[in-house]
């Protein structure tokens, strides 16, 4: 279609050098926009081992390229009268802007309209529709509709790729070149208010700096009323485009300071503490107080010493966070997460117990089952049949292998940990169980029973070798030593 500006050789060569460009590619649409803009990235001489190249400027040049392509089919077409006029005239305010406005427009409404599904259905009966100022006849309309990155099926339209969808959406939010070009007109105004009087350099420099210009917070911004902390490629988007843009993480700390005085910008302030800790801002004895950020995303944030006194923490992620000294007081913390992970259960726990070598977790409950899981993912291995009153205790074998669990049935039984099966069903019991201890050779099993005697098991036969009588009353516990040779216990007498 085009003569390509690189051969192979200098695509490998930027393979090569750029640490960055190499996890890019692994995604196919990434890869398809590097070979597209890469050559218009790097300039001649470059030194590629010093360039770091993101997501988001591959983007940003992608979506420029596209459009200024766009606009070279259009000068080439034969198009009708009004459509030139209309061409013309956007070409006048400038056609690429132009276009990545109609781009972040319609990413932004499909967002709010559609709850971020990408295709759009739309009919010329439908002009009172949303849809409408993006798919109506208007030649302006249709001109901005042809040149951006969008692909029709009847009446159907939709990005070329959803992730152009989620970057139009982060540009809405932040667009350095809305920024630049205000900035530039603000200058301007500024310089011809202040032709009256000759200023020296010195002042010339101090009027400049001080015609910045801070983006203003605004509650029609995505920010404001969607919340992103469940969108990760969003907030790669704003997260890289911090790094790149000073002004735009000062707007998001305006963002989270306006939410202690007004609640209407939370959920702005809680998208913006969420991009904020992404990009690795830290928060280290930083005053939070009184901040509204309900469902941020704050995991593996750093809030050591931070004032959080009466903050809004409902449903906020706080996994991996560190917190150390931060202040909580008074602080709204109703189901923070802070790593839980719940482990709902058919009747009540009554205890759970790690095995020695921390694979599985056993589960004692109230209705006489025993589960067991596996830490690695927190599935049930399995969950026991057999007892029909509560669990009292259990206790691993030394090797893990097997778990032991007693019950007001006044039975023990003997479990295979990985497949749940019952290997031994010890009776014998005149009351309840209270204690089991494994040796450390893991071929014995004791107990202790408030029928005042402490009874020796053999686990591979499951007979009871051994009975200790001596004690007037209950026997609460037993602990083997450590050779295996001798069992204390110890009692209400």
């Amino acid at each position: 279609m085009h003569r390509p500006l690189w051969g192979a050789e200098e695509y490998e060569k930027a393979l090569d050098l750029i640490p960055s460009l190499k996890e890019l590619v692994k995604n196919p649409f990434l890869m398809s926009l590097s070979l597209e803009v890469l050559p218009r990235m790097v300039d001649p001489g470059q030194d590629l081992s010093a360039t770091h190249i993101t997501r988001m400027a591959l983007y940003d040049q992608f979506i420029e390229h596209w459009m200024e392509r766009g606009k070279k089919r259009l000068v080439e077409r034969k198009l009708s009268r009004q459509a030139r006029a209309a061409f013309e005239s956007l070409s006048d305010e400038g056609f690429t802007r132009n276009g990545i406005d109609y781009l972040k427009k319609l990413s932004v409404a499909l967002y709010k309209e559609q709850s971020d599904q990408p295709i759009v259905t739309y009919s010329r009966y439908k002009e009172d529709s949303w849809e409408a100022p993006f798919f109506n006849r208007e030649e302006e309309t249709q001109i901005l509709r042809e040149a951006c990155p969008l692909i029709r099926n009847g009446n159907q339209h939709r990005f070329i790729h959803r992730s152009l969808l989620e970057y139009g959406v982060a540009l809405a939010i932040f667009d350095p070149q809305d920024w630049k070009a205000k900035q530039t007109s603000e200058a301007t105004s500024s310089r011809r208010k202040s032709v009256s009087f000759v200023m020296s350099s010195d002042e010339e420099d101090d009027a400049e700096e001080d015609s910045t210009v801070k983006k203003e917070l605004d509650l029609n911004s995505p920010l404001a009323w969607r919340r992103f902390a469940n969108a990760p490629s969003v907030l790669q988007f704003l997260e890289e485009r911090i790094h790149q843009e000073s002004l735009f993480k000062q707007q998001l700390l305006d963002y989270i300071e306006q939410s202690k005085t007004n609640k209407k910008w939370r959920t702005a302030a809680a998208n913006a503490m969420t991009i904020l800790v992404r990009s690795g801002e830290r928060f280290i004895g930083v005053d939070l107080r009184g901040i509204r950020i309900p469902h941020a995303n704050l995991s593996h944030g750093m809030f050591d010493s931070a004032q959080l006194q009466g903050a809004e923490l409902r449903n906020v992620d706080l996994r991996g966070s560190w917190l150390r000294r931060a202040n909580l007081s008074k602080a709204q913390m109703k189901n923070a997460l802070f790593g839980e992970l719940p482990l709902k259960q058919e009747s009540g726990v009554k205890l759970c117990v790690y095995s020695p070598d921390r694979k599985t977790v056993a589960v004692g409950l109230d209705n006489g089952k025993t589960c067991v899981y596996s830490t690695s993912d927190w599935e049930t291995l399995w969950a026991s049949e057999g007892q029909s009153h509560g669990v009292k205790r259990i206790v691993y074998s030394p090797n893990s292998d097997r778990v032991a669990s007693s019950s007001d049935e006044r039975t023990v039984r003997i479990w295979n940990v990985l497949t749940g099966v019952c290997l031994h069903v010890l009776k014998g019991f005149d009351s309840t169980i209270r204690d089991l201890a494994y040796s450390p050779r893991g071929d014995q099993l004791a107990s202790a029973c408030w029928d005042m005697r402490v009874k020796l098991w053999d686990v591979n036969s499951g007979e009871c070798s051994h009975i200790f009588i001596g004690h007037t009353v209950n026997v609460f516990g037993i602990v083997f030593s450590p050779k295996g040779d001798q069992v204390a216990s110890y009692s209400d007498d």
